[in-house]
């Protein structure tokens, strides 16, 4: 058996003889290895979390020489103090059966695949010992003072704890940004945005998915010739059907259109005022349409009741609230406002019904298509939809769809002499933004020019950003190497 089991290449090894393993917590195992006296450990390595402590306690029990423990270092996060609690107070169930819990400590919980006798074994064998911030001479004296002890057990290994599968990702929560050409495209990363981050919440037709303040902006989509991909769930027939719809005036039976409220809101054709403030100053703050009716959308119906507490069902108010436009040079950009938007259903027929708007406009005004952007305050995918989302998303979302432009910069990446030379132009490579030199011999050279391009907030990209990192750390290595270096190619001798 190789030993260690778990974590051989994160651990510095030692004389395998020895009884003593070193848990460094947060310090630098490298500097607490470097003060010991050779063979006086067999292993040494830092402790981070209280998962770590899983890997510890079955790496002990594969080795069963292992009899003492010396913690040392600091203790940022708890884990030694978790380790302490498992020597001195023991383990009891979880109630939850995921586990054994550290009597005292409810945060660390041990694999359940680690018999309790075994775990006894460890806690009655096995001597632990506190120095942490304590002087590292005094943690050396400590080790070479250790009498030398026989194996307490014959080896022992375990099956290992299935990896859950994450139902959900870590995320700040609030403004997630997609950057496309094509609604398509622009659809499919918003609905992995959903798929990955979003939070399970109660909603008026069930559980949905949803994240806060999505923003899609779609660049170069025609309305009049729609890209529609094959996995989209509409085809030209059905989408025609659907803008004209969107902007019918007449509602009928129903409670409101956003035609009505663009064309007709009592009266008031708010298209018609947006077209005539941009022909009037292409550049004025007020162009914008209203969809949603204080008056009347803030308050229920008067034969709906709900009790409190409870979704507002019956109660009919637009996802669409607000439509707002200006000009930048010769293009008009629109960007379009939901209080909330389904956008595994609703989210691209929207986007194309609001790019023939904002096309319609531009025509009026003899102005360029430029971006459309929606941001919804609370996007959603609802329960029903779940599944077939992560088809969609598993047959389409393809490695080829994240080689694009970044929209801040291109970059050059050079090597003169020792020198590294990074440049960055406009994307249309008409003017130099910036150039940053570094001496290539320099420690973590590679590092610093990156942080610089961030600082200076010239790359907007992750895989811009991505590339440029790996451009930079070639340069450095070539540098330090004596090779040759050429950006986009392998490194020469």
């Amino acid at each position: 058996m190789s030993w260690p089991i778990y974590f051989k290449d994160r651990l510095i090894v030692g004389d395998l003889d020895s009884n003593v393993g070193v848990a460094t917590l947060w310090m630098p195992k490298e500097s607490v290895a470097a003060q010991l006296p050779q063979g006086s450990y067999s292993v040494c390595g830092q402790l981070y979390t209280k998962r770590g402590i899983n890997p510890l306690l079955r790496n002990i029990l594969a080795n069963p020489k292992i009899a003492y423990i010396v913690l040392c270092g600091v203790d940022r996060q708890g884990s030694g103090d978790a380790l302490l609690t498992f020597f001195n107070k023991g383990i009891t169930g979880d109630a939850a059966g995921q586990g054994w819990r550290i009597i005292g400590d409810d945060e660390a919980l041990l694999d359940k695949e680690l018999p309790l006798d075994a775990l006894e074994l460890v806690r009655k064998n096995v001597e632990i010992f506190d120095l942490r911030m304590k002087p590292l001479e005094q943690v050396s004296a400590k080790i070479t003072s250790l009498k030398k002890k026989r194996a307490f057990a014959q080896p022992q290994t375990f099956p290992e704890s299935p990896m859950p599968k994450p139902t959900g990702y870590p995320s700040d929560m609030s403004v997630f940004k997609v950057r496309r050409d094509y609604i398509g495209d622009a659809w499919l990363d918003a609905l992995k945005i959903i798929h990955r981050f979003g939070v399970e919440t109660p909603g008026m037709y069930g559980k949905v998915k949803q994240v806060h303040n999505l923003c899609t902006v779609v660049e170069k989509e025609n309305a009049r010739e729609p890209k529609i991909a094959d996995f989209m769930k509409f085809n030209r027939e059905s989408l025609d059907k659907y803008v004209k719809g969107f902007f019918d005036k007449d509602r009928g039976s129903e409670h409101y259109t956003y035609g009505e409220r663009i064309f007709a809101w009592d009266g008031v054709d708010q298209y018609a005022h947006m077209v005539r403030k941009l022909k009037g100053f292409p550049y004025d703050r007020g162009v914008l349409a209203i969809l949603w009716k204080p008056h009347a959308d803030n308050n229920p119906p008067a034969n709906v009741v709900n009790a409190e507490g409870t979704s507002q069902k019956g109660w009919t108010v637009p996802c669409l609230v607000m439509i707002l436009g200006q000009c930048i040079g010769d293009d008009f950009n629109m960007t379009a406002v939901f209080r909330n938007n389904d956008v595994y259903g609703a989210w691209p027929l929207n986007a194309f019904a609001l790019r023939t708007m904002q096309q319609d406009i531009c025509h009026e005004i003899g102005k360029n298509l430029g971006s459309l952007t929606t941001i919804a305050h609370i996007a959603e995918i609802y329960e029903i939809d779940w599944e077939d989302t992560a088809k969609v998303l598993a047959a389409n979302d393809t490695l080829a769809r994240f080689c694009q432009y970044d929209a801040r910069s291109y970059y050059t990446v050079d090597v003169d002499g020792s020198d590294i030379i990074v440049k960055f132009f406009s994307p249309n490579g008409a003017q130099q933004l910036a150039e940053y030199k570094e001496d290539g011999k320099r420690p973590k050279v590679a590092r610093d020019l990156c942080l610089m391009a961030v600082k200076d907030m010239l790359v907007s990209d992750l895989g811009a950003a991505s590339d440029l990192g790996r451009q930079l750390a070639k340069a450095e290595a070539a540098v330090k190497l004596g090779l040759k270096f050429k950006q986009d190619n392998e490194l020469a001798k």
